[in-house]
């Protein structure tokens, strides 16, 4: 029993995704509350970070849900959107966005938020 339980964390912590370094950033909704449906995300970070990629991923904090997952494009200096967001189960969320720079550099920052 003990084997079995040793090989399910040893699994379980390699299936963890990677941290990165923290990623200073504001997060803006609009709708300000999203709801049910698509939503605009408005990330916006230290331009001299100079990102190349932004990911932003959704996640249930239930188990069962696929994740939603969505890449932002850059719109101005430091201000990266993803239009469309789609928000498509009430209940609470965890979006996760992922950020690279031109060295390769990962950025991560966790947002929670409840979708009524």
């Amino acid at each position: 029993m003990r084997r079995l339980f040793l090989l399910a964390l040893v699994l379980l912590s390699a299936c963890r995704p990677k941290t990165g370094e923290p990623l200073e950033a504001e997060v803006r909704f609009v709708p300000e509350h999203p709801t049910v449906g698509k939503a605009e995300i408005c990330i916006e970070v230290d331009p001299r970070l100079e990102l190349t990629r932004v990911e932003v991923v959704g996640d249930m904090t239930h188990a069962g849900m696929i994740p939603v997952e969505d890449e932002a494009h850059p719109a101005g200096p430091g201000l990266w959107r993803v239009d469309a967001f789609d928000f498509n189960m009430r209940g609470d969320w965890v979006l996760t966005i992922t950020a690279y720079d031109k060295q390769g550099k990962k950025y991560v920052k966790e947002v929670r938020l409840t979708v009524p």
